[in-house]
């Protein structure tokens, strides 16, 4: 379990503090442990049972003083996080980064990319990007592109010198 430091946006845009409760899986663990950047402030050690208790009194003072609340679909998450638990590389490697019933807060805690909790992603026309056909993916030519009056015509165009050179090579097949 840790206590994350995350952010609330307000109706004025202003953000706010706001502490919650998470389950951590073993490999978010194990990337805080190699020095990555986390908004985790403490990480503590609970069993199963425990976690799906919801008590309070089970987490560091701390986490009550700051006024953590408990994560968006806690049950679900905790039950997510502890499977990963079970895999041989976290029961081998991992239990001991922070050993049952204690608590660590020695981490790369960094805030610059903050985690606002309320956050509306709209997305709309705006944000599609026109791709540039010289870095086209899909094999697309450039009449695909084109617009509407030009690519009627340049079909017609591009069709008479396939179709002179056919004639040619037709010609001197039959010829020779």
């Amino acid at each position: 379990m840790g206590l994350a430091h995350c952010f609330q946006k307000s109706e004025e845009g202003k953000l706010s503090d706001c502490f919650v409760i998470e389950p951590i899986s073993a490999s978010a663990l194990e990337c805080m442990t190699a020095g990555a950047k986390t908004c985790f402030l403490e990480v503590t050690s609970v069993r199963l049972g425990k976690a799906l208790q919801r008590n309070m009194g089970e987490l560091p003072a701390m986490w009550a003083k700051k006024g953590a609340v408990w994560c968006d679909d806690y049950d679900f998450r905790v039950g997510a996080c502890a499977r990963t638990w079970l895999r041989p590389h976290a029961q081998d490697n991992l239990m001991d980064i922070v050993p049952l019933g204690q608590t660590k807060g020695k981490w790369n805690y960094n805030l610059d990319e903050k985690r606002v909790l309320n956050f509306d992603n709209i997305v709309n026309d705006d944000d599609n990007i026109k791709q540039d056909i010289s870095i086209d993916v899909y094999g697309r030519t450039p009449e695909e592109g084109a617009p509407e009056s030009e690519a009627s015509q340049a079909p017609a165009e591009a069709a008479a010198p396939a179709a002179a050179e056919e004639a040619d090579e037709l010609d001197a097949l039959l010829s020779g």
